[in-house]
């Protein structure tokens, strides 16, 4: 049977920023950062699975629509069609999980009623529910631009490799 390896990203920050300022208003409010595309590339042709594991914050604090965070994600995996999959936190309490694909939404915290209160980054609910979806799980590394992106990796038990470093891969790098 394959052993899998799941490269966990955070978003914003890490693979994709506003194109108007400091967050992102609406789902077209954002672009690239173009080294997060090349390298995506390089671990997808290694046979790393990608997800997107993201906090949305503005939902609870009333800057933006659930159904606009949900728009938001499906840009981010048209922008980078090599990503399989985006979960987000969108509650200050973390009780709220969605897992947004190419074809649906899924209420993860229904399906991971385990994580109920961890959610939230740097707890790490959104975390442990994406790499319970694999059966043959033989690594797994997240990438983020923030202490709370390293401290829920930490808490989850995984490696952890900041974005700016991660983005510029040396040929023969291991973590």
């Amino acid at each position: 049977m394959k052993k899998i390896k799941a490269l966990l990203l955070d978003l914003d920050g890490t693979i994709r920023r506003p194109t108007s300022g400091k967050f992102i208003e609406d789902p077209n409010d954002q672009e690239p950062i173009e080294e997060a595309i090349k390298t995506i590339k390089i671990y997808h042709q290694e046979g790393w699975i990608i997800i997107g594991i993201t906090y949305q914050g503005g939902v609870a604090a009333g800057h933006k629509s659930l159904k606009s965070a949900i728009e938001e994600q499906r840009k981010t995996l048209e922008i980078f069609p090599l990503l399989s999959y985006i979960y987000f936190c969108p509650d200050f309490e973390g009780n709220l999980c969605y897992g947004v694909s190419r074809e649906n939404i899924d209420l993860i915290h229904e399906m991971h009623k385990e994580f109920l209160g961890q959610f939230r980054k740097p707890n790490c609910g959104m975390i442990s529910a994406a790499l319970k979806s694999f059966k043959n799980l033989s690594k797994a590394l997240m990438v983020g631009d923030r202490l709370e992106d390293e401290e829920a990796a930490k808490n989850a038990g995984i490696h952890f490799l900041s974005a700016d470093i991660w983005r510029f891969p040396p040929i023969d790098r291991e973590f």
